[in-house]
């Protein structure tokens, strides 16, 4: 035994050495090869300790690590002939793109019962403690990504993505939905306090489903991000981009008379429609719609009701609204004017409709128009130079005549 140090030493194990051990009892000898070692269940006290030089303890795979069913994929630079065994390399094989997912990951865990493949959990908790043992108070983060893009070849075909799933819908899956993410926001803690605004985001308590940020908290060397989110076809489409459930939000079920915020904006920030590239020259903002409004006394709302448009200050009371029919046949157009045409009011004649033009003050109201006034106390003139102008004032026909200029006095 003085001499078993002097043994050679091997720079790696293939799992196949084969080593003598002592049962438990520690009566009967046994052998064991170095893979079955691998594989027994490492019960290993925590230091208390994160480390190394502290006196952690850390595990280190420096190759590639595969868990559960993907250990049944065989790891071989022929990706078809790793993807025979393994359940998620089968099923990718047989589409267009082909079992990629394992053949280039670092770390693989496949489900063998359906049930989580990967878990993952932090609570501030022990962050506020930390201190003692990190050095520093961690920020409580379940799962951290980093996807760096540092090719600068040009023009290069390397993408980066922090983040990337898939949710798969098979053929004959007609009952449950599938979702590529579902993220929830679980609060036990009671009323929310503040309220979540443009201006004040991030209130006491507060829970959030997403928050999209640019820049990472750095403080220089970045620039501004491109979008926060984006919607691409690739190659198939999407139904609809953004649907809120009837009942997802405060205020209404959908069906009652309340209100809800789906989407808020701060001033000056609008929506923009843009226009289609045409003959190789790219499109522009062809029309946006925005608020100005820089105090809530001074604002404006806009309903759609039930055959009609509705146009109230902020605490609904009504300014005008706009009223359709069941089958409207003529229609009003407002036009503005350029240099001395006059802006008017059209009326769009439908088929075997009407011409007219309905100005309807409610009972005991008048028309009142403003406008200059020539040769007052003028005698009338025995004709008219304009002939005369069609009213109906309720239910009878009028004629007004129309006088020119010369005959008016000027």
């Amino acid at each position: 035994m003085p001499n078993f140090n002097n043994y050679p030493r091997i720079s790696s194990l293939t799992g196949d050495e084969v080593l003598v051990l002592a049962d438990k009892s520690g009566v009967m000898t046994v052998t064991a090869t170095a893979g079955q070692l691998a594989g027994v269940p490492a019960d290993l006290q925590a230091s208390g300790a994160f480390y190394q030089d502290d006196g952690a303890v850390v595990n280190r795979f420096s190759d590639r690590l595969l868990v559960g069913d993907a250990t049944k994929n065989p790891a071989l630079s022929d990706r078809d002939q790793s993807s025979k065994n393994d359940w998620l390399s089968e099923t990718m094989a047989k589409t267009s793109i082909g079992p990629w997912a394992i053949q280039g990951a670092q770390f693989a865990s496949v489900a063998q019962f359906g049930s989580s493949a990967i878990v993952a959990g932090s609570r501030t908790s022990d962050a506020k403690s930390a201190p003692n043992v990190l050095g520093f108070q961690p920020s409580s983060i379940g799962v951290s990504s980093w996807a760096v893009s540092d090719d600068t070849t040009n023009p290069t075909t390397t993408t980066a993505y922090a983040f990337y799933g898939e949710g798969w819908r098979l053929a004959g899956v007609n009952y449950q939905p599938t979702f590529c993410m579902e993220l929830e926001a679980v609060n036990f803690g009671g009323s929310i306090i503040g309220e979540t605004t443009p201006y004040s985001i991030n209130v006491g308590g507060g829970v959030y489903g997403i928050q999209l940020g640019s820049g990472g908290g750095q403080t220089a060397g970045t620039s501004d991000a491109a979008a926060g989110i984006t919607f691409v076809a690739n190659p198939n489409r999407w139904q609809a981009g953004i649907v809120f459930g009837a009942t997802s939000l405060v205020g209404t079920d959908g069906e009652d008379a309340g209100y809800a915020s789906a989407v808020s904006l701060a001033r000056n920030q609008g929506i923009e429609w843009y226009t289609p590239t045409s003959s190789g020259k790219p499109g522009g903002v062809g029309a946006f719609v925005r608020s100005t409004v820089s105090d809530r006394s001074s604002g404006v709302r806009q309903e759609f009701i039930d055959n009609g448009v509705y146009f109230g200050n902020i605490s609904g009371n009504s300014v005008f609204s706009i009223k359709s029919t069941p089958n409207p046949n003529n229609t009003l157009q407002i036009q503005s004017g350029d240099g001395q045409q006059a802006a008017g009011i059209y009326v769009q004649e439908g088929i075997q409709g009407s011409a007219n033009l309905g100005l309807y003050p409610a009972p005991g109201g008048e028309l009142q128009i403003t406008s200059p006034v020539s040769n007052e106390g003028g005698a009338i003139p025995a004709h008219a130079g304009g002939g005369f102008l069609h009213f109906n004032v309720n239910g009878t026909d009028y004629r007004i005549p129309l006088l020119t200029a010369e005959q008016a006095g000027g």
